[in-house]
């Protein structure tokens, strides 16, 4: 019988790290710029995102010293609500939770590093693009690595996030110190006010928002973490607060090397950072590291979708086939279960419309696991020091304040995509009357 290990505190914030760190921090701000001109006003966007996500991170904090399981939500909600509630939220996390965003980032590492490898378009295979043979051998790879055992797990998604965060380091450097620098207001003035109060600084705030996701990552792997009383809390906050301070430097120094009317609109600033910096060969180089850039993205969500399926399965006797682990603790069934539906969506390209569909559902369990971090904060005296009258329940609560305008926001822009979503959720409910039972 081989012993059974578990993951270190620097596995769970590279999780996190990974897990909210994407192509979109390369993207968003070509768009953010076309209607907010002031740099001072687009760091502020930044801050905000960080600093709400930091305010998430805090409150599932309280509860993962309160609940040292895995699970994430489906523990929370079960624990804080009903069982009925929990097995929603993991009934969700099977079916799209994490397959439809596991293949959106295996498409984007595909796009990115097809057009590194071939120089004409739509290059195939046996008449199969080759974005989709690329997508499939990076999903298959990534969960064979986390298949194995929790230390191949570990050294795998620490390697591959640690390389992410150096990138990320060196280029935020080469932006400081280069001498390519543009005129850009910073002030605190007149056009900074009336950026931020005119109404498209809240629609870039809302996708800042979703730029920020994936800071409750930790939460997932708690069972299966050294100390998770302490460590899966640190990991939040450490992992959330180092990603913040990240974002803001690079979007700062995307804002000092490249001027806004060069960034409208465009989709690769990233690569325009490093042609302006750097000269156009490293360009095009860099459009290929990107690509490397979601390995880690990829395997933080591989790591944790399984947990989820695991921690329902063993409550539920007919869903038992899911709860298997092999011999290292691994949930091996259900993490090829999620490279299969996840497969599904690469084959089909149809992920895109079902995150749109999956967003406002998403939110709302978010939101409800927070309330729930309010009613467990208040039936505690404290925990771990987390609690105390200055910052509990405030931090909550602007969270909630935030998430609830998300929440409004998505139902009236997409109001079909989440009232989908939400069916696909209430279908759980028929689902939960079956395997209960048991």
């Amino acid at each position: 019988m081989v012993k059974k290990k578990k993951f270190s505190l620097y596995t769970a914030i590279m999780v996190v790290v990974a897990n909210m760190i994407g192509a979109g921090v390369f993207t968003s701000i070509g768009f953010q710029v076309l209607d907010v001109q002031s740099g001072s006003a687009i760091l502020l966007l930044w801050i905000i995102g960080g600093v709400i996500a930091f305010f998430g991170a805090y409150s599932y904090a309280i509860l993962g010293t309160f609940y040292k399981k895995n699970g994430g939500e489906y523990l929370f909600l079960k624990s804080a609500y009903s069982e009925q509630l929990g097995f929603l939220s993991g009934w969700i996390s099977f079916l799209l939770g994490f397959a439809a965003p596991i293949a959106a980032a295996c498409f984007a590492f595909s796009s990115y590093f097809s057009g590194m490898i071939h120089s004409e378009q739509n290059a195939s295979f046996i008449g199969i693009p080759m974005v989709t043979v690329y997508a499939a051998i990076i999903l298959f790879f990534i969960t064979l690595m986390h298949s194995r055992s929790h230390k191949v797990s570990s050294v795998f998604q620490n390697v591959s996030s640690t390389i992410k965060i150096i990138i990320l380091v060196v280029l935020i450097l080469i932006g400081l110190f280069s001498s390519n620098k543009v005129d850009v207001d910073f002030s605190i003035g007149d056009k900074f006010f009336t950026d931020v109060w005119d109404k498209m600084f809240a629609l870039c705030l809302f996708f800042v928002g979703y730029a920020y996701s994936g800071w409750n990552a930790a939460a997932y792997i708690g069972g299966e973490v050294v100390n998770p009383k302490r460590n899966v809390p640190l990991a939040l906050i450490i992992g959330t607060g180092t990603v913040s301070i990240l974002y803001v430097l690079l979007n700062y120094v995307f804002l000092k090397n490249i001027p806004i009317d060069q960034m409208a609109g465009q989709l690769d600033v990233g690569v325009i950072f490093v042609e302006k910096v750097l000269g156009d060969t490293w360009g095009r180089i860099f459009g290929g590291v990107i690509s490397f850039l979601l390995i880690s993205s990829i395997s933080s969500m591989v790591l944790a979708g399984p947990r989820v399926t695991n921690a329902v399965a063993k409550d539920f006797s007919k869903l038992n086939w899911f709860s298997s682990n092999n011999e290292s603790g691994i949930p091996v069934r259900a993490l090829w279960i999620q490279a299969g539906i996840a497969f599904a969506f690469v084959a089909t390209s149809s992920f895109q419309s079902l995150i749109i569909m999956i967003g406002f559902v998403l939110n709302l369990f978010t939101m409800l696991t927070v309330i729930g971090s309010i009613r467990v904060g208040l039936r505690i005296k404290n925990v771990s020091g987390l609690i105390n009258k200055v910052v509990f329940p405030l931090f909550p609560i602007i969270f909630l304040l935030f998430q609830t305008w998300i929440l409004i926001f998505g139902l009236v822009d997409k109001p079909k995509e989440s009232f989908i979503g939400l069916g696909i959720t209430l279908i759980g409910i028929p689902v939960y009357r079956w395997v209960k039972r048991s």
